[in-house]
């Protein structure tokens, strides 16, 4: 995730400030400095050289205190999200809808507030990740539903926002969405329905902010992409809306085979 990345690079950077601050770094430094800037040359003909370096030095060091200061400062708006991204990573579409507001406020924040953080291509970046786990959350949903309803094992995996490293699998078993044992159809289509509620709560809750904002003129406005946002969720949305008349169709017959009507068997063995 976004955030564990900024504080690997956070970590990593205040390792090198706290090397380039050590007693032994500083007097190095200072005594290249002094030789740099002595009356009499006592480096060999070598003074402009190690001037150079030393400027080149100072260059380096302000540039690595910038990036310490970025990591900083994006991890500390960054953590404000992570209790609104937890139900993507354990939740259901339906939990996610719940929290929707507030993490579209908290992000709202960032875009705003943030020093660093808040151009368009990280910010769009964030929208993605977001929208590609939502995505990978409703697969998992979708598969495991009645594994979770009965506390058996679940299939696949949707990652973990506290182990960002351990990677999420997509390799979801699907085939066995036809066998009506274990995937009843009434439920199949219920959960197929939650994930494009879920995909609309997102999108109105993205553009009720976006509308927002617009009334305020002077405010940093969320001018972003939406098909680079959203698209991915569409077309995952149109092919859960096709699964969802496939099976709604087999319930329909399913239902006719129950019934001993005239001239039925044909077209229910057809079916």
């Amino acid at each position: 995730m976004e955030l564990e990345y900024w504080k690997q690079r956070m970590r990593k950077l205040t390792g090198v400030i706290e090397q380039i601050r050590s007693r032994t770094c500083k007097a190095v430094f200072v005594y290249l400095d002094e030789a740099a800037s002595a009356e009499n040359d006592i480096t060999g003909g070598h003074k402009d050289k190690i001037s150079l370096e030393t400027q080149n030095w100072k260059s380096i060091q302000l540039r690595v205190d910038e990036a310490l200061n970025e990591a900083k400062d994006n991890v500390k708006y960054l953590q404000t999200l992570e209790k609104f991204l937890e139900p993507l990573y354990q939740g259901n579409p339906e939990q996610i809808i719940e929290m929707l507001p507030a993490l579209m406020n908290s992000i709202k924040m960032i875009h705003t507030i943030a020093r660093y953080y808040n151009t368009k291509e990280r910010m769009t970046s964030l929208f993605v990740k977001i929208t590609n786990q939502m995505i990978l959350n409703c697969k998992f949903n979708i598969i495991n539903f009645r594994n979770i309803a009965l506390g058996l094992p679940t299939k696949g995996s949707m990652g973990s926002i506290s182990q960002p490293n351990k990677k999420s699998s997509t390799l979801f078993e699907d085939n066995q969405l036809w066998d009506d044992s274990k995937y009843p159809a009434d439920e199949l289509i219920a959960v197929l329905k939650s994930c494009q509620a879920l995909k609309e709560a997102y999108i109105k809750q993205y553009n009720f902010t976006k509308e927002r904002l617009e009334s305020m003129p002077k405010a940093k406005q969320f001018d972003f992409t939406y098909s680079e946002i959203f698209g991915k969720f569409e077309l995952f949305s149109r092919r859960v809306g096709k699964l969802i008349d496939l099976f709604s169709t087999i319930r329909q017959f399913k239902t006719l085979e129950k019934h001993n009507l005239e001239n039925i068997q044909p077209i229910v063995n057809k079916f």
